[in-house]
């Protein structure tokens, strides 16, 4: 990963790797300790602009009420879906806050002890989970021949181990 990377792209690798969509590399970038004053700034920068968000959805919503409301019974309905729509879109980005404040506040200790956060390996297992899924997901979107190798691949999201399995005679 370039030491050079601008704000955009960092930012951008800061709100994935809350997304926990970051490669294990991409991951190590960011816990440099010399990057960590940047990520609270993304995070900071990100969480200030999802409550702007917020707020915006929360001021469409009540103009869009107001506004139905006034055209008499046609409008009820059509306040009430406007509401499940922004009720669901709100909730959206509130979940996303919450989980870059909570990352935001794992940053803040990180700087303040001088310690990186020290992960289980989880996060590798999450990464390959999602990895052997969008495999599978591609390989049936392009109607590709799974091999014996493939479907061991998936049986091992399941706990299963067939590799041992594979011979010539079923590739």
């Amino acid at each position: 990963m370039s030491d050079k990377l601008t704000d955009d792209e960092f930012a951008r690798m800061v709100a994935e790797e809350v997304k926990n969509k970051l490669s294990p590399i991409q991951k190590q970038t960011l816990l440099r300790e010399e990057n960590w004053p940047r990520w609270r700034e993304a995070l900071i920068a990100l969480s200030e602009n999802l409550q702007r968000q917020i707020e915006n959805i929360e001021a469409d919503a009540e103009s869009d009420n107001q506004r139905f409301l006034s055209m008499g019974r046609e409008g009820s309905a059509l306040s009430r879906e406007a509401g499940t729509y922004y009720d669901a879109k709100a909730t959206r980005v509130r979940r996303f806050k919450f989980h870059v404040d909570k990352k935001l506040d794992e940053i803040l200790v990180m700087i303040e002890t001088g310690t990186e956060m020290k992960t289980d390996g989880w996060d590798k297992v999450e990464f390959y989970r999602r990895a052997i899924a969008k495999h599978k997901t591609l390989m049936k979107n392009f109607n590709l021949e799974d091999t014996a190798i493939d479907r061991s691949l998936w049986a091992s999201l399941n706990g299963e181990w067939l590799f041992d399995s594979i011979q010539d005679s079923n590739l």
